[in-house]
Order: C-alpha cells, then sequence, then structure tokens
C-alpha cells in the first residue's frame, strides 16, 4: 500500500470508532465513484498532507542493510455529515474524535494524532427541490512516516603502502576474498 492509501485507511478506521453510535451510517471519501447514500452518511475528504520539521534518520542499519527514515505529517481533513441525523453525527463525532479513551486507543493504533480541530459547521444545500442538511468540520491529524531504504554496506577497508607492499584491512581480522 502506498503512503496516501494508509492514511486514508488510518481516517476511516478511526471515524467508524468515533460514529460507533452510527453503525448503519456509511463512512465514504469524496470524489469516489458510486452513487449518493441513501442514508444519512459522512464523507471524509483529504484537503491537505504537509511535511513539518525535518527527517529524522537512524544512524545504524537493521539486519536487512536498510536505514530507517522517519517523516513527520500534518494531513488536514474535512468530515462532512450528510442527511436528517447529520447534526447528531457532527457533534457527536466532534465530542469523542479526541476525548474518547476507544477513539484514542484507534487513533494511536492508526499512528494519527488529533492536533487540532474546527467547531462544527452548519451547511445545508439545496437538492432540486428541498433541503438537505450537511455538517462539516475540519481536524488536523499528525502522523509519521516511516520508510525503509536499502544501502550500500562498507564492511571492510583495504588499506595498501605503496612503498613496501604491505596491505592492512580495518577491522584487522576481515578477510578479503578475490
Amino acid at each position: 500500500m502506498t503512503l496516501y492509501s494508509n492514511l486514508r485507511t488510518a481516517l476511516r478506521n478511526s471515524a467508524l470508532v468515533a460514529l460507533s453510535e452510527y453503525p448503519t451510517s456509511p463512512v465514504i471519501f469524496s470524489h469516489g465513484a458510486g452513487g449518493e447514500p441513501a442514508e444519512s452518511y459522512v464523507v471524509i475528504s483529504i484537503l491537505s498532507i504537509n511535511q513539518v520539521g525535518g527527517h529524522s534518520t537512524s544512524t545504524q542499519t537493521n539486519t536487512d542493510e536498510e536505514l530507517s527514515i522517519r517523516v513527520p505529517y500534518e494531513a488536514l481533513v474535512q468530515f462532512s455529515f450528510v442527511g436528517s441525523t447529520s447534526g447528531n453525527m457532527a457533534y457527536s463525532f466532534n465530542q469523542r474524535i479526541n476525548n474518547s479513551p476507544l477513539v484514542l486507543e484507534e487513533l494511536s493504533k492508526n499512528k494519527l494524532g488529533v492536533m487540532r480541530k474546527s467547531q462544527v459547521r452548519r451547511a445545508p444545500q439545496k437538492r432540486d427541490t428541498q433541503w438537505v442538511e450537511y455538517h462539516n468540520m475540519d481536524v488536523t491529524f499528525s502522523y509519521f512516516v516511516n520508510t525503509q531504504q536499502l544501502v550500500d554496506v562498507v564492511e571492510a577497508v583495504l588499506l595498501e603502502n605503496e612503498l613496501t607492499g604491505d596491505t592492512f584491512t580495518v577491522p584487522a581480522d576481515f578477510v578479503i576474498t578475490p
């Protein structure tokens, strides 16, 4: 999976736990294919992903000769609650997203942290002849991306004295095979 797909999965998993009071309400991503659900639903829209600060790279490789590179990011995500129960869902989500121990555990499991969140905004939309209830809120999540990079490892250095022809290896007991 890619980094973006991992973030989408983590956001959806966490939203499902935060909305456990509404188990039949679909949680979908914006700009996806498919029809609009008939019942109240939630739309996740990733608005931006920004690297914050620099990277952190391990000083030693693991047993597979890989370096570990950690990079901090913030993701600005809009949650839209749509339908007749959108207000109840929005305010329940707002209450639970950074207060419920179960949601905090799920966020942690998915390597997410809530940095900031906006207030819930009511934004009904006109559809043909009727208004549909919409409520939106933005949440900024922090997360780290950890990647492994294969590197060439220097196992030994061969030193040769051009005057005497003597050779030395560092480390001294390393055997170089031709």
